[in-house]
């Protein structure tokens, strides 16, 4: 796989979590849970979460790409 260049910026499928990958280690997650938004920020230490940013670079199980903007509106929102 090629280096990509971060960020990246992915969404879910289904319209309730969105992502900003920052470095092959490092994401941000945006989760809508019922009406509230809530922030997670990742460091890809175990190999799991290491696989989950590997997948949503490749767009994998239900991953889409979004843009910056979409990113920002939801972050925004979150408590």
């Amino acid at each position: 796989m090629p280096d990509p260049q971060f960020p990246l910026y992915r969404c879910s499928a289904n319209g309730l979590n969105w992502y900003r990958i920052d470095a092959l280690t490092e994401f941000t997650e945006v989760q809508r849970v019922g009406s509230k938004y809530v922030l997670h920020r990742v460091m890809a230490e175990t190999f799991p979460e290491k696989v989950r940013v590997l997948e949503l670079i490749g767009l994998e199980h239900g991953s889409v790409d979004c843009g910056a903007t979409e990113f920002e509106k939801a972050l925004e929102l979150t408590v």
